[in-house]
Order: C-alpha cells, then structure tokens, then sequence
C-alpha cells in the first residue's frame, strides 16, 4: 500500500491497487505505528440528498460515521461514491475508504434513485477495520453483500437493512421487496434497526423473533423496541421538535444506540438515548443536525425524566 503525503497536521492519503483512497487527520509530527482497533466502522454508500433543488451528503454509513466523530470515537467508513463527490469537509476527522466511479447515488426524496455507485467489495475494505470494536453494516441500495457480517466475529454489530429492502422499477421508483436472506443475517447481529416506512408490516414480528434486539422506528412515533428474540417489548416515545428535515434520523437513532448500549448493555435506556440523539437531526437540513454527546446527555437531562419509568 502506497501513502502519499507527509507525517503532518492535515490530510494524509493512502492508495491501493483496489482504486479506492483513505483519508485522515493526523496530529502533527506523530509517527506512525500499530494503531489499536478502530472503534467505529460504518458500511455502506455515502449518497446526495436532492434537498430543495441542491445536492446535500446523505447515506446512513455518512450519518452513523459523523456521530461517532462527534462523540469523540475514532470513526470510519468504507464506502463507494462518484467522482462527482466533492464533500469531504463534512467528513473531516473520520477515516474513509471508497471506491470511485463517475457518478455518486443520488435520492430524489427518498422516493426516486437517479444514479446509483458501484457495490463495495469486501478487498476495499483494510483489513486491520475487521476488527473494529463495533460496526454499523447500513445498505441503502444492496451495495453490500449479507455475507459480510461473518467478517466480524469480534465486533459488536449492528445493521440497518433498508437496502436490502429495497427495490428499484421504472423511472428509478424506491419500492419495498422480501428481504430473501433475513434468516442467514438477523441472528448474526447485536442490533437491527428498521423504519415501518421500509418494512412490510407482516414482516415485523418475524424479524424481532429473528433478532437480538430489534427496533422499528416510526417517525413522530416513537419506535418499538424488542428484544430477547422478539419476548420482550416496549414503546419508546419521540422526542418531539419541530421537523426541519427528518432525513437521516434513523441512522443517528442506529448509531447512538449502538454507541450508548456498547457503554451500558442496557437495551432500554440506550434506546431512549438514541431517540433522544434522533431528534436534534430533524431540527436542521441533512448533517448539520447530528449532535455531539453533550447536547444530548444535556437534553436527557432535562427531558428523559418521564422516559425512565419504562422498564
């Protein structure tokens, strides 16, 4: 592997032969050496958002990968976008590695796909990140084969399915599908997430059973949360703000769950602290709403009081 770049403050890039870059931020003067594991690691496309007429980051890999930046965790993600991706500043801090062809996955409010990546191969992705303390496996458009759970034998795992939920048909239209391989995946996970926006109903009760722990998100809402396979379950209420943008909620609801119960294991009160982090990213458009780890402890502080009664 080639590195391109000197051992100073800014931006540090490495090259392979697999046509994909990383980048990072290194503190100045530091040399190089055995890193410890990486602690969070997100999979799955970094996509465009067309937002009022303009092209916004999106992709849950994006989103998951910001909070744990903002939470202060060494973060990264392994992803595929287009050439014609340009955002980079709102990564800074977080490792990145991708593959690059012409175009980056764009959504038309979620309902239409006009340009869709390359999937991501497992050779992309180094090989030291398999053996990262926790990662978010978080399709958005099958970019991501199931089989690659079974690389991470020693991490704590979550996965959002959405992509593999999903179908294209004419004109580029987003539709819901059967999730084929649903057996072969769900039991293999810490967490799955899934919005009642991706999910045939019918299906749910089956992927709880399936699941470790499992959560249906419902917008204003709240989410169902179940766990011990689907035995036990309860209603986690919304934090209620009014909604700017609700793209990218879910994501932020996956990510500060896994952050928070890899801290705790406690099922409940880590969801409660994932609704909680959901809720500052409808206050503003696409990331910009991601919070740090002191504005939500702060409005927990203030507003989870009556949350914490659930048992």
């Amino acid at each position: 592997m080639e590195i391109v770049g000197e051992k100073e403050e800014g931006l540090l890039q490495v090259k392979s032969p697999f046509f994909f870059s990383i980048f990072f931020l290194m503190k100045k003067k530091e040399v190089l050496s055995p890193a410890k594991p990486l602690y969070f690691l997100s999979l799955g496309l970094i996509t465009f958002d067309l937002y009022k007429n303009r092209k916004i980051i999106g992709g849950a890999s994006a989103y998951s990968a910001i909070l744990a930046r903002n939470f202060r965790f060494d973060s990264a993600i392994a992803t595929s976008i287009g050439e014609d991706f340009e955002d980079f500043d709102a990564l800074k801090g977080i490792r990145l590695v991708y593959q690059m062809r012409e175009e980056t996955t764009t959504f038309i409010n979620k309902q239409y796909v006009t340009s869709v990546a390359d999937r991501i191969k497992e050779e992309t992705i180094p090989e030291e990140w398999f053996d990262a303390e926790i990662v978010y496996i978080c399709p958005v458009l099958n970019e991501l084969e199931e089989k690659i759970i079974k690389r991470f034998e020693g991490s704590m795992i979550g996965v959002a399915p959405q992509g593999w939920l999903r179908s294209v048909g004419e004109g580029g239209r987003i539709g819901k599908k059967k999730w084929e391989k649903a057996n072969e995946c769900l039991s293999k996970a810490d967490f799955v997430i899934v919005s009642d926006e991706d999910v045939f109903e019918e299906d749910v009760a089956e992927y709880a059973e399936l699941s470790n722990i499992f959560v249906l998100t419902k917008g204003r809402k709240g989410a169902e949360l179940y766990w011990g396979r689907g035995k036990r379950h309860e209603h986690i209420p919304a934090f209620e703000r009014e909604e700017v943008d609700a793209t990218g909620a879910g994501d932020v609801f996956g990510a500060a769950f896994l952050l928070r119960y890899y801290e705790t294991r406690n099922v409940v009160k880590s969801t409660i602290f994932a609704s909680c982090a959901a809720s500052f990213v409808v206050e503003k458009e696409g990331v910009e709403g991601v919070p740090c780890r002191e504005e939500v402890m702060e409005r927990m502080e203030k507003e989870g009081g009556d949350f914490f009664s659930i048992n």
